[in-house]
């Protein structure tokens, strides 16, 4: 019986889905586009993942499902700040936040009503 070689991604590599955005150097609008589309995906993708965990579990929701408009709407004022984005481009991905955060807020929604349904305090 052989060893089967590991693949490196995921094991040795960085967690941080969005460490690749971080040295893309050209137009702040965009990498912040890309870190809204990931932000849903990865908040959707958890949500799946870990839905009967948030039912059962005691835990605060940051360390279960957290939000992830958070970090952004800070990169999202720090570089209107640092003017690379216009004042509509903040208000807009500002916006983007506040759907994620509805979206964030409608998935814990669900999970208490599902574990008030199954007898289960929050």
């Amino acid at each position: 019986m052989g060893c089967k070689p590991m693949q490196s991604d995921g094991f040795f590599t960085s967690a941080d889905r969005y460490e690749e955005f971080r040295t893309y150097d050209q137009d702040f609008g965009s990498r912040i586009e890309q870190y809204l589309e990931l932000a849903n995906q990865e908040l959707l993708e958890n949500f799946e993942q870990k839905k009967y965990l948030m039912i059962r579990e005691k835990q605060p929701p940051h360390v279960i499902h957290p939000r992830k408009d958070l970090s952004l709407r800070g990169i999202i004022r720090s570089a209107h700040e640092a003017g690379n984005l216009t004042t509509e481009q903040k208000n807009s991905y500002l916006e983007k936040c506040d759907d994620l955060y509805s979206i964030w807020e409608k998935q814990w929604r669900t999970v208490r009503k599902k574990a008030k349904h199954l007898g289960i305090e929050h």
